[in-house]
Order: C-alpha cells, then sequence, then structure tokens
C-alpha cells in the first residue's frame, strides 16, 4: 500500500512540474516565433506560424539592428552596462572594506556604523528623489554618467554592506590578529586573507546589485535625459507600440534582458556558494 502511495505521490509531482515546464517555456517560444518574423510576415501570418528557415536568420538580424539603432536601445544599453558594472563592482569592494573594518577591526560603535549605514535600505527610493535631484543639480552632475553612477553606486552600499559584514562573522579573528602580530598591516590583512575568503559573498553582492542597477527604471527616468538606461529605452519602445513593430518590440526587450542572465550564468558557482554560506551562517 505504501509502495502504491508512494508511486502515485510521484506520478502526481511529476505532472505538476510537467505543468509548470509547459507555463514557463510558454512565452519563451512565443517569443521565439516573434523574434524570426519581420514586421510583414507578423502581420501576414498566423501567430504560430513560422517564416521559411532560410529568412529566419535575416528576420532576426534585422529586427536586432532595428531594435539597437532605430529604437536607440544600443545606446541605452551602453549606458545600463556603465551604471551596473560601477554598481556592482564599486558597492562589493567597498562594503568589503567596510564589511572587515566593521567586524575584525577594533572600531568605536561599529554596530552604530552599521546602523546607520544600512538604514538607507529603511525607506522607499521614492523619497531619495527629490534630495537626490537638487544634490546632483548643485555639483553640476544631473543628466551625466558620473552623476547617475555615483547614486546607484550609493544605493547599492547599504545591501551590500549587510551581505558582506554577515559574511566576515564567519570568518575567525584569529585570522588577523595572528597576521597583525606577525607584522601585517590592516591593508595587508584586508589584501591577503579577508579579501579571497570573502570572494563567493563578492559574487553574491555583485550579482545581485547587478541586475538590481540593470532593471532599474526609477533613478534613470527622473535623475538623467541625455544618457537614460535601458529600461527607460524599453519603457519608451513599449509605449510607442502603435508605430513599433512587435518582432522589434520582442527583440528589445529580450537584448534588454540578456546581460542580467549571462551574469548570473558565469557566475552561478560562486553565487550558489556564496548564497547558501551568507544564509546559513
Amino acid at each position: 500500500m505504501n509502495i502504491k502511495m508512494k508511486a502515485h505521490y510521484m506520478v502526481l509531482v511529476y505532472v505538476i512540474l510537467i505543468v509548470l515546464a509547459v507555463v514557463w517555456m510558454f512565452p519563451l517560444v512565443s517569443m521565439a516565433t516573434l523574434i524570426v518574423k519581420s514586421p510583414a510576415e507578423f502581420n501576414a501570418f498566423p501567430f504560430w506560424s513560422l517564416p521559411e528557415i532560410q529568412a529566419m536568420p535575416g528576420n532576426l538580424a534585422e529586427n536586432f539592428r532595428a531594435a539597437m539603432v532605430d529604437a536607440e536601445i544600443g545606446y541605452s544599453f551602453f549606458n545600463s552596462l556603465i551604471y551596473a558594472m560601477i554598481a556592482g563592482v564599486g558597492s562589493a569592494f567597498l562594503s568589503s572594506l567596510a564589511g572587515f573594518a566593521l567586524v575584525h577591526l577594533r572600531i568605536r560603535a561599529p554596530q552604530s556604523w552599521f546602523m546607520t549605514i544600512f538604514i538607507g535600505n529603511m525607506f522607499p527610493f521614492q523619497m531619495f528623489l527629490i534630495p537626490l535631484y537638487l544634490f546632483l543639480n548643485a555639483l553640476y552632475l544631473y543628466d551625466t554618467r558620473l552623476g547617475l553612477a555615483l547614486v546607484y553606486l550609493g544605493i547599492c552600499i547599504p545591501f551590500a554592506l549587510f551581505v558582506y559584514r554577515n559574511y566576515a562573522f564567519t570568518l575567525p579573528r584569529d585570522f588577523f590578529d595572528a597576521a597583525m602580530v606577525d607584522g601585517a598591516s590592516k591593508w595587508g590583512s584586508f589584501y591577503r586573507l579577508f579579501f579571497p575568503m570573502t570572494i563567493p559573498a563578492f559574487a553574491v553582492v555583485f550579482c545581485f546589485q547587478f541586475m538590481w542597477t540593470w532593471n532599474d527604471l526609477l533613478f534613470g527616468l527622473i535623475l538623467s535625459e541625455r544618457y537614460r538606461p535601458v529600461m527607460t529605452a524599453l519603457m519608451r519602445l513599449s509605449g510607442a507600440r502603435a508605430t513599433v513593430p512587435e518582432p522589434i518590440l520582442v527583440t528589445g526587450a529580450i537584448v534588454a534582458s540578456l546581460p542580467t542572465v549571462i551574469v548570473l550564468l558565469v557566475m552561478l558557482k560562486f553565487f550558489v556558494r556564496g548564497f547558501t554560506l551568507v544564509t546559513e551562517k
């Protein structure tokens, strides 16, 4: 009886998983059928019909060109790449310095320092828009790549510090005390011990902050006009659906989502290891 019940349970589990897989794959398959059609073929053919195989590469290349050049997604794509790399790498490195100082250096009131920095994540980001706008205007950084990059970097640091601080608590302080006894400076202890031991945490912070910055719309839309990120271009493209053919619109959406997928796949080994350690400890 137990064996039969277990077999029925496994069948039910597999059926549910297959249904979920089909549901998950449905939008991907529908997008694939769109991007290989030209706008004229999309209007002429039924939705699930495909053009001739030899025409698919040309249609895909033309849709990609139209999305990147005509719709100006390529320029915004470059802007987002700059912002996401600065926010991801910069917040991970700066939070590693802060995490090392707060946990393994004897500074006064480390908890107060941490809460002062982390409190930035406790308020809605909409609250920061007017102060940031006035601040960037005062420094002549409004509508510049540098100004928006600094905004993203500052927004990312509190969460990055939260991750790095928790990870730093898993490393015994004796390692760093022994290194200083042997003559290592504070910078030497950080560079030769702490930073190499926290590469998994660096990967977690980088992945999270790269993806968040890449997908941000709020700050890019308000704090810049000429150097807006790719999500604002995609929003503008989707808002012009009456004039932009669906194959080009879907191609632009796929292009805009590719970097986050690539970063996660490349960093997957470090990301899984670091995320497991951060959440378990």
